[in-house]
């Protein structure tokens, strides 16, 4: 047996940079999450650091690198679980083929860790399993292929991060006595290849290979993905603290795999946590762009929970997580807490759900982790048959993509987080790899968009940008003098405040006059000339103006207020620039876009016939019968831009 002693110390924010420092050039691993949802997410990271053993899984052949003193004399206990040879200062063993459950290596594992007489939550082994580790289950399963699915570390010490402060975790063996001698390396991994696994459009062709099959009914869902190789000279701890920063994440995760390999990311899927009592999961499926505005997000995430196709495919991972659930759980004791929850992203949105159960007595984190390997979310369902579609499909093997970063504890908790949205750098080589989930009815085309979507944000992070990419900035607009006469609007301060953006200064003798919004009768009381003034009427205000000159106000059958309205600009118009756009309306009387007064042109109309703005070249006047200050119109900016346009008509820019 080995005894352990845990050691505690404060730390602070300036360790958790040096942290991530060491991680770009020493084996270890950041674990964590960097965004709040009461009762399903937590800000939080384990970072795993200076290994004490290294457990590398190479097709059949197990290599246990010790470091340090110390990490060869637990060498010295590893070897006694197994017919080791001693190779350069590490042990190494190949495992038979033979028909057994699970793996050996999984038998080793544990045996090793139940070594500890104490077994703090901190102490296990940290690192990174390939996407196909779902072998490990069984020893049969794993061919000799020399493909690496297991880098495991037991770390000598542990940072501990959160809302809650800093903490150092260190680990001291009484009566070990450590073992001189060379320290131990493996090989340096080198790149498969250089270019991307597919042409433009070749992923769509994929797709379409994968929906034929699932039309056939050979499968009810299937997950495809694509790599990605760019030469890059990348700052990777800069990187992942950028994507911390700005791309935060349920699952994040940095893993120096040792041999010059790292990989690193955030992930929006927790393949798996467990404590002493409950196991949870959080399938994620759904993936829809972020807008550019909150209006655009709304309509975004409108059309996201609206989509039953990604509604669909969500309830199949879901029904496929617990049923992994059920295999590791009380009987009885699976349930959904929460279904189809939106989370809003740095430049995605997607639906998550989350399900748990009481961890049965019986198992361990292994187990537990074992159970949970390739969730459909990353394969399809059937699971199995899945597996073998994505082996046909996809160009090459998947490698560390939809595997799983990994907290095995000795305590028998443990966390895995999927690998997506990640990078993966050998030398000055990068490779991102992406896919999403498909259904019988996916489009192929939007499938390979939503990969380089994914891909791109992340090619950004390497180039030392922020993962969202940067609005379209908008022109500080001219200043303009304007008088602003109120017609009794309830709103009159947010009207002042949108004229405002738009470069205005109220004065009250200014050569610009804006009508603003009002009730009709009040507005009709108070109606004058504008006195040879330029003038911009605002909703009820324009109304009126186009009544004095004749149109005729129809009343609605119900008062719309608060709602949106497509609209359309007449080519070559005023509001021209704008195409297709969508505007607030308050209103409870309209003019037909065919009946305006004469002197009057059409600049735009709403998608019900209604007259959205007019202008009046000859008294240099403009009606606008929306309210380019509600939050309706704030989508793509269309009530900013026609007040622009309005009033760059109207008056030149002043000084």
């Amino acid at each position: 047996m080995i005894s352990v002693e845990r050691v505690e110390q404060a730390a602070s924010v300036v360790d958790a940079e040096a942290a991530l420092a060491t991680l770009d050039h020493s084996p270890g691993a950041w674990l964590g999450c960097d965004v709040t949802a009461p009762g399903q997410f937590r800000r939080e990271a384990m970072v795993a650091l200076d290994p004490l053993l290294s457990f590398y899984l190479d097709g059949q052949v197990l290599r246990v690198v010790p470091h340090g003193d110390i990490g060869r004399a637990l060498a010295e206990h590893v070897a006694t679980l197994a017919a080791f040879e001693r190779v350069q200062g590490r042990l190494e063993i190949v495992f038979a083929a033979v028909d057994a459950a699970p793996h050996p290596v999984i038998t080793l594992l544990r045996r090793f860790l139940q070594r500890f007489t104490q077994k703090p939550r901190e102490l296990g082994l940290y690192g990174a399993l390939a996407f196909d580790y779902y072998r490990l289950s069984r020893a049969d399963a794993v061919p000799q292929d020399g493909r690496r699915r297991l880098a495991l570390f037991l770390p000598s010490r542990v940072l501990l991060t959160g809302d809650n402060g800093h903490r150092w975790v260190e680990f001291q063996f009484p009566g070990l006595q450590g073992v001189p001698g060379p320290q131990a390396v493996i090989d340096t991994v080198q790149p498969e290849r250089f270019d991307d696994d597919l042409p433009a459009g070749g992923h769509a062709q994929t797709v379409a290979r994968g929906v034929e099959q699932m039309r056939r009914g050979a499968l009810r869902s299937l997950v495809l993905s694509q790599t990605f190789r760019r030469r890059v000279q990348a700052d990777a701890p800069g990187a992942f603290a950028r994507l911390r920063r700005d791309n935060p994440y349920p699952a994040m995760f940095f893993v120096n795999l040792g041999g010059g390999e790292r990989i690193f990311g955030a992930s929006p899927d927790v393949q798996v946590r467990a404590d002493e009592r409950w196991v949870e999961t959080a399938p994620v499926c759904g993936t829809f762009r972020r807008g550019g505005d909150p209006v655009e997000d709304h309509e975004q995430a409108k059309a996201l929970i609206n989509s039953a196709v990604d509604e669909a495919s969500l309830a199949l991972c879901a029904d496929s997580d617990r049923n992994d659930k059920a295999m590791v759980c009380e009987p009885g004791s699976v349930e959904l807490l929460s279904r189809r929850r939106l989370h809003f992203f740095s430049t995605i949105i997607h639906t998550i759900d989350h399900t748990r159960g009481k961890r049965r007595s019986d198992v361990d984190g292994f187990d537990i982790v074992l159970a949970h390997a390739t969730p459909a979310t990353v394969t399809g369902m059937p699971k199995a048959d899945a597996r073998v579609a994505i082996a046909s499909l996809e160009a090459v093997w998947r490698g560390w993509y939809a595997g799983a970063a990994v907290r095995i504890g000795a305590d028998g908790s443990c966390e895995a987080l999927t690998i997506l949205r990640f990078a993966r750098l050998l030398g000055d080589w990068a490779e991102v790899r992406t896919g999403g989930s498909l259904l019988a009815d996916s489009e192929p085309v939007r499938e390979e968009e939503e990969t380089r979507l994914k891909a791109e944000s992340m090619f950004r992070v390497l180039s030392g940008q922020s993962p969202r990419a940067p609005a379209p900035a908008l022109p500080e607009p001219p200043k303009r003098r304007v008088s602003f006469l109120d017609g009794g609007d309830a709103l009159a301060a947010l009207a002042r405040e949108a004229l405002v953006q738009a470069g205005c200064e109220f004065e009250a003798t200014a050569p610009l006059l804006v009508r603003g919004d009002g009730p009709l009768d009040l507005l009709r009381s108070q109606h004058a000339v504008s006195n040879g003034r330029a003038t911009l009427a605002l909703n009820n205000a324009a109304l009126v103006l186009l009544e004095h000159d004749g149109a005729v106000l129809e009343q609605l059958d119900v008062p719309q207020f608060g709602r949106a309205l497509d609209c359309e600009a007449m080519a070559g118009g005023l509001l021209d620039a704008l195409g297709h756009f969508r505007v607030g309306i308050y209103a409870t009387h309209f003019v037909r876009s065919d009946a305006l007064p004469a002197g009057w042109v059409l600049a735009a109309q709403g998608s019900d016939g209604r007259v959205i703005a007019a202008v009046q070249p000859v008294r240099r006047m403009v009606a606008l019968l929306f309210r380019p200050d509600a939050v309706l119109s704030l989508h793509r900016s269309a009530g900013h831009l026609s007040l622009l346009v309005a009033l760059a008509w109207l008056a030149p820019a002043q000084a």
